[in-house]
């Protein structure tokens, strides 16, 4: 009812609980859930804004003036703990 335990989705735009989501560095309020990122990856884990694969040292991030996953060097938002080599394909 009050919204505890659950954070707001930047690219779907829905609640979903703190644990199936990853927040943006330096913002706990916004976050990216994990239905979103998975839908992401099975599309492909292209780049909101080069539309390049993200993959390698690439990084992962969102894009906040398309709202959409995308390279740290295109300008995107970093994931908290997104550390990890992130590819398209899942591996």
């Amino acid at each position: 009812m009050f919204g505890f335990g659950t954070i707001f989705c930047v690219l779907c735009e829905h609640r979903v609980p703190k644990a199936q989501a990853r927040p943006l560095t330096g913002r706990k309020d916004v976050a990216v859930c994990d239905g979103c990122r998975a839908k992401w990856r099975r599309a492909g884990g292209f780049c909101g804004r080069c539309r390049a694969a993200v993959e390698g040292d690439g990084g992962l991030g969102v894009l906040p003036d398309r709202y959409a996953l995308g390279h740290l060097s295109c300008g995107a938002i970093e994931l908290a703990g997104e550390g990890v080599t992130v590819r398209a394909n899942g591996r």
